[in-house]
């Protein structure tokens, strides 16, 4: 997997206004008043990508962070933020969405 540039990763972004690009990695603030689901909505939506995907409990919600492990951030993890972004706009809906184009 290639590492996107900067450039690539702030084009990236212009599609995932609620994220950003920081220590390495696609990070976004997900407030939620149902955590567990939150979270198990991710895991459904990214279990096919094992390691790229880390939540963390934050007060009102979920801190998650998308990156190719030890790598940085790749277009694998562009792909991954737009399911989780995707799946955050449905409402934490366990069903998975499909893919982006």
């Amino acid at each position: 997997m290639r590492v996107l540039s900067e450039e690539e990763i702030s084009t990236a972004l212009v599609s995932l206004a609620h994220w950003e690009h920081r220590a390495g990695a696609l990070a976004r603030p997900t407030p939620t008043d149902d955590p567990a689901g939150m979270r198990a909505a991710v895991d459904g939506v990214t279990a096919d990508e094992p390691g790229h995907v880390a939540v963390r409990p934050v007060p009102g919600g979920l801190v998650v962070r998308v990156a190719t492990p030890g790598e940085g951030v790749t277009e694998t993890d562009v792909e991954l933020a737009a399911r989780i972004e995707q799946t955050i706009e449905m409402g934490g809906s366990d069903s998975r969405p499909r893919p982006p184009r």
